[in-house]
């Protein structure tokens, strides 16, 4: 392209401030899930940019452009190691973008960033669904559609007011059409359902437990999943929402049984039962609650947030589940442990019910060696001490239960519940049980609690272990559903007694009551959110009320427009149509997609619409006809006062009559004569003086 035509090409000056808002915008959620070296690209060529709007810097020359290139390929490569999968895809995406838009130079070049920056805000959903999220990208989508129409506004920088109000029209007229096209189209599965970005974190629950892990992570104030209820729910000091159950001890870490973590949907029954279906085919299976059919069952549904591992939550004891929407690929099964888990991890939020009877025993016949064997064994040479004090204190009293008791009273009497404990060594739980009770008493979380109390049952030969998951939760009143948030994270510990199965001990009720009654949000505990979360200020009634009322906008979005997969798409249609069938469609497409098209023509019409002529602007136009017949015409831009008196020049017999006619003109137009009783005598009058006027000029 030659020197001219480069000239000819370059876009106005002033798309390019709405197209450094637009990129900028766009990119601007993604950066914080990319590798750094891609943020330090996006800077360069952001400062770049705009210096080159400024005119202070030159375009960059090929050694500048070859050197950038060189470095993204290479910081691709060393942080993903390959460049196929998803997230380096992403990554290589938005570097070409960058690199292309440093050296942006003619409208070509302009238009494809342009078109690649819509592309972008689409990649925001692969991140977040949230209902925020969604209108922050419909404000980056108005702000890259203001930079497409400026590329066709040379004049724009004079009226952006007009360039952003023209956008947000069209973005406005789209509305119709786009819910349309959400309702009609077929739903093939959404982009952020698709394999987990590798560098994504995991939330939630990890697959093991050291002291010091549920202490991290109840400083989060992030949403964990959030509940519906089938009638009225559960007292809160009951809502004990079961995710793994730790067998497996190596002295300071707990883990899950290797059976269960590898468990997939080809293993034998004896480990995991998939699907609720299949659950209630086996319900004989030897290691399921027998017994306790009459018991009442709680019904609830829950919408559990991505977190990237297998493992889901329920109360206890599980009797029935299913998934709400076959499409979402989601896979249940309930494992020997009696608690659910996922064939696959959990990629996106999925939605499942569940039922569960509170009040039902566990493997209330027995325990077979195998599962006695993990729930007793300890590691050699770790906590010596505990060991030693277990068997003394078990050997002084005549049953499990009054041994159980003496350790809860022996916590009540010397604990302290704190989100701030000391760090722990090696023999963990002999530091945290007999350390000095000079220094004011023993501090702990409960994860230090369920893990101490797990090891002294063992050490006394009581089958017992650690349970993690959330407990509690926060009622939302505005939309009556309970909300878990991560700080609601837990962990306590099961007993096995005879003829009574596996009970339930929270350790943490004996040092802390209020933990079961409160979760640690209603508990006001300093330092459990950030000085920005709305949660830190629930205290303030209107701050907690618009904290619930945003909260309950984003799960009605979830469910709504997130959760609007194949089976819901195919209700409302055939709540709509009847039968759906193809024929019905077409005609609902063509139907509605024409009137709604139709409407925004009429609403683009009618605001396009000339003007209304005043009453005495018509009889000037005929005046003006009556004219044309006599060679005379007004020219463009020639005010009416000049023509007349060109006329009176050329026309010197109707000059009179001429003159009169434009007085009566000029009093009824800029007078105010055409809104006045008095107006319409001056109408009356231009009219007379029309017809005498074409009358003298049939006399010429």
């Amino acid at each position: 392209m030659g020197s001219g035509s480069s000239q000819r090409y370059l876009p106005p000056r002033n798309s390019q401030l709405w197209l450094l808002a637009g990129l900028s915008a766009a990119m601007a959620p993604l950066l914080r899930y990319l590798p750094v070296w891609l943020v330090a690209v996006w800077a360069v060529v952001l400062v770049w940019r705009w210096q080159l709007f400024r005119g202070h810097w030159p375009q960059p020359n090929a050694l500048t452009k070859a050197s950038l290139v060189a470095s993204s390929t290479l910081g691709l490569w060393l942080s993903y190691g390959r460049f196929q999968g998803l997230e380096p895809m992403v990554s290589l995406l938005l570097a070409a973008l960058l690199l292309k838009w440093l050296e942006q130079r003619c409208l070509r070049d302009t238009l494809l960033v342009t078109y690649l920056g819509f592309v972008v805000i689409g990649l925001q959903f692969l991140f977040e669904q949230t209902l925020l999220m969604t209108l922050y990208a419909v404000l980056c989508l108005w702000l890259l559609l203001s930079a497409l129409l400026s590329l066709h506004q040379p004049q724009g920088s004079a009226r952006p007011k007009r360039t952003a109000m023209l956008a947000g029209r069209l973005l406005l007229h789209s509305v119709p059409l786009m819910l349309l096209m959400f309702l009609v189209m077929p739903r093939l599965g959404s982009l952020w359902a698709m394999p987990s970005l590798t560098h994504s974190a995991k939330t939630g629950m990890s697959d093991s437990m050291a002291p010091g892990d549920i202490t991290r992570l109840s400083r989060s104030g992030g949403v964990a999943f959030r509940v519906d209820f089938v009638g009225e729910a559960p007292a809160q000091e009951q809502l004990y929402w079961r995710g793994l159950v730790l067998s497996d001890f190596d002295g300071r870490r707990w883990r899950q049984s290797v059976r269960v973590q590898n468990a997939t949907r080809h293993s034998s029954s004896n480990t995991v039962i998939w699907g609720g279906d299949t659950l209630r085919r086996t319900a004989q299976a030897d290691w399921l609650a027998a017994g306790d059919t009459a018991l009442p069952a709680v019904e609830y549904r829950i919408t559990l947030e991505a977190t990237q591992q297998r493992w889901v939550y329920s109360l206890p004891l599980v009797n029935d589940f299913n998934v709400e929407y076959e499409g979402s690929g989601l896979v249940l099964g309930l494992t020997r442990d009696y608690h659910l888990m996922a064939q696959a991890p959990i990629r996106s939020r999925v939605q499942y019910s569940a039922s569960s009877k509170l009040a039902a025993r566990m493997s209330v016949d027995g325990l077979n060696n195998y599962e006695r064997g993990r729930a007793l064994t300890l590691p050699d040479h770790f906590n010596a001490l505990t060991l030693e004090t277990a068997e003394r204190w078990r050997s002084e009293v005549d049953t499990d239960e009054a041994y159980i008791a003496r350790l809860l009273a022996y916590y009540r009497s010397r604990f302290v519940y704190t989100l701030d404990p000391p760090a722990l060594g090696r023999d963990s739980v002999d530091e945290f049980l007999w350390r000095d009770l000079a220094k004011g008493g023993q501090q702990g979380f409960c994860e230090h609690y369920a893990s101490s109390f797990v090891v002294m049952m063992r050490a006394a030969n009581i089958p017992a272990r650690v349970v993690v998951g959330y407990q509690g939760g926060e009622y939302n009143q505005q939309g009556d559903y309970w909300t878990v948030h991560q700080y609601d994270a837990h962990a306590w510990a099961e007993v096995w007694l005879a003829g009574k199965g596996w009970q339930r001990v929270d350790p943490t009720t004996a040092v802390a009551p209020e933990r079961v009654r409160k979760s640690l949000g209603d508990m006001q505990v300093q330092g459990l959110e950030g000085a920005l979360s709305l949660g830190r200020y629930r205290s303030i009634a209107w701050v907690a009320s618009m904290r619930m009322q945003w909260d309950r906008l984003n799960y009605q979005w979830h469910q709504a427009v997130m959760g609007f997969d194949n089976e819901r798409q195919v209700e409302v249609l055939g709540n709509l149509l009847g039968e759906v069938s193809p024929l019905k469609m077409m005609l609902f497409v063509l139907s509605v997609g024409g009137g709604l098209l139709a409407l925004v023509s009429l609403h683009l019409w009618w605001r396009a619409r000339p003007k209304a002529l005043t009453p005495s602007l018509r009889i000037l136009l005929r005046f003006e006809r009556l004219l044309v017949k006599q060679q005379l015409s007004r020219d463009r831009g020639e005010a009416p006062g000049d023509f007349a008196r060109r006329a009176q020049s050329a026309l010197p017999l109707c000059a009179p009559v001429i003159g009169r006619f434009m007085q009566c003109y000029q009093q009824a137009e800029y007078g105010g004569g055409d809104a006045s009783t008095g107006g319409r005598d001056v109408q009356r009058e231009l009219r007379g003086l029309l017809r005498l006027l074409r009358r003298q000029l049939k006399q010429l």
